[in-house]
């Protein structure tokens, strides 16, 4: 009998799930999904502990890739008793659309799931409004793996540094989340390096992240906010056009623009009720040298202005996502700078009118 789907998503049902498997209580099936591929390996190498063993086992280890492996050959695999005893282990990676026949044949290990043998399911889609998906989470544990938010990143890292035998202070953990882009793998292998470069010294603080991580794209995006604060429409569009013939793409971009008006927001809000740049720069997650400089930048906009900015970049998210392509996309954000510096409530009217002598007319908003 199918039970009631666990809940899929947060990082506290992704921990507790760990928590279960480390202690000894593994599932018969998985469905493991979402974008993240490393948190998704992480968590099939801690099931693969958790059934194999440190050593593992080939004889009781099957590995298919879905599409290229028919469905009778997987359901046939997780029939087969395992090897010696122990339990089978069955992986299906890239799971995709399944077809009716396929459904029909995978039936049975749902309905009926052998309790020597434990599937695991991995997909970066998975839509749960069709049937198969529903019964595949109604039988087994579906967990969605996504990247955390923003603010959890340097938690995560310190917590990924202490099992790599070192310890990563606060500070450069919120440095090393803030240059390195929101991809756990990519802030896995900078942890990596440190660990390496540390050697015999077991604390990497600020001065050795800055020593060691790459730092060009995130400081081009904080001069693009500086650009963008300042009013200098051209520069910023330079600075685009630079970025966009990198690995930074149009969605990268839309991305940095919705988090740094969301920090702008914030910045303003902890500005008003007396927030510290310490204070703010734990509300932001970042470095509190990147948190004055937040705080500069949003100085600079109302509140009213920044919220109709967001809603301006969300129709820009639209079109970006819609446009099919990467010159298109590109134009759509370029529209969105050069509308920003012409807004009579924005960034460039509080600059030309500082420089006028003249009060804002929001400058006490």
């Amino acid at each position: 009998m199918a039970r009631s789907p666990r809940r899929r998503g947060s990082g506290e049902e992704v921990r507790g799930a760990l928590s279960r498997l480390r202690s000894g209580k593994i599932d018969s099936l998985y469905l493991l999904h979402g974008p993240e591929t490393f948190l998704r390996d992480e968590f099939v190498g801690e099931i693969r502990r958790a059934v194999l063993g440190d050593e593992g086992s080939d004889f009781n280890h099957d590995f298919f890739t879905w599409g290229e492996t028919p469905a009778r050959d997987i359901a046939a695999a997780a029939q087969t008793l395992p090897f010696m005893g122990g339990r089978r282990l069955i992986e299906v990676r890239g799971l995709g659309q399944v077809a009716d026949h396929d459904a029909e044949i995978l039936s049975p290990l749902i309905d009926d799931p052998s309790p020597e043998a434990v599937v695991v399911f991995t997909a970066e889609r998975a839509d749960m409004r069709r049937a198969f998906f529903k019964k595949l989470a109604g039988a087994g544990a579906a967990l969605k793996l996504e990247p955390p938010p923003q603010r959890e990143l340097p938690q995560w890292a310190q917590s990924q540094a202490e099992g790599l035998g070192f310890t990563l202070t606060r500070e450069a953990a919120m440095l090393l989340a803030e240059w390195v882009e929101p991809s756990l793998g990519r802030i896995r292998s900078e942890l990596e390096k440190l660990a390496a470069y540390l050697g015999p010294k077991k604390t990497a603080d600020e001065e050795d992240v800055r020593s060691l991580v790459g730092r060009s794209r995130a400081e081009a995006m904080y001069k693009l906010g500086d650009f963008l604060a300042e009013g200098n429409a051209g520069r910023a569009l330079a600075l685009v056009g630079d970025l966009s013939e990198t690995d930074s793409g149009p969605q990268f971009l839309v991305g940095f623009l919705r988090n740094q008006i969301r920090r702008w927001t914030i910045a303003r809000a902890g500005e008003r009720k007396g927030l510290g740049q310490k204070e703010l720069a734990e509300l932001l997650g970042v470095p509190p040298f990147a948190a004055g400089r937040i705080q500069q930048q949003a100085r600079k906009a109302s509140p009213r202005f920044l919220r109709d900015l967001y809603g301006k970049l969300l129709a820009v998210d639209r079109r970006v996502k819609r446009s099919g392509g990467s010159t298109a996309a590109l134009r759509a954000i370029e529209l969105f700078i050069i509308e920003v510096n012409r807004d009579s409530t924005g960034f460039s009217r509080q600059t030309q009118d500082r420089a006028a002598g003249r009060p804002s007319s929001w400058a006490r908003a």
